[in-house]
């Protein structure tokens, strides 16, 4: 199945190169070089097979994830559209807004196209 992302057992199921395309976008976008988020993103100990990413990490709860529509079609086309997609549940998970748990049908099948 990959690697689940989301803070405790609340987010969303990515295979390991999505998740490894969310950290490279994170780090690109969100990150000064070689600060600790960047490095946190860039680490190989974040990107070994079945890896999850517990958000906290990352993106402290509070702190909110916001990816403009331009961001999102930049994702989908250095990545491709699942990344973009990815990075919208992320931002509704930062947001409170996604409710679905680590063992839910919405957690695993959010691919749309």
């Amino acid at each position: 199945m990959g690697a689940f992302i989301g803070y405790g057992n609340t987010g969303v199921w990515a295979h390991n190169r999505e998740r490894d395309a969310f950290l490279d976008w994170y780090a690109g976008h969100r990150c000064e070089p070689h600060d600790e988020r960047w490095e946190y993103c860039k680490s190989e100990a974040q990107r070994w097979t079945g890896r999850c990413i517990q958000l906290d990490e990352l993106i402290p709860k509070g702190e909110l994830l916001e990816v403009s529509d331009a961001e999102r079609a930049a994702a989908a086309t250095e990545f491709w559209p699942h990344v973009a997609q990815l990075l919208c549940i992320i931002c509704q998970i930062t947001h409170g807004e996604w409710h679905h748990s680590v063992s839910s049908r919405e957690a695993v099948d959010w691919r749309v196209g």
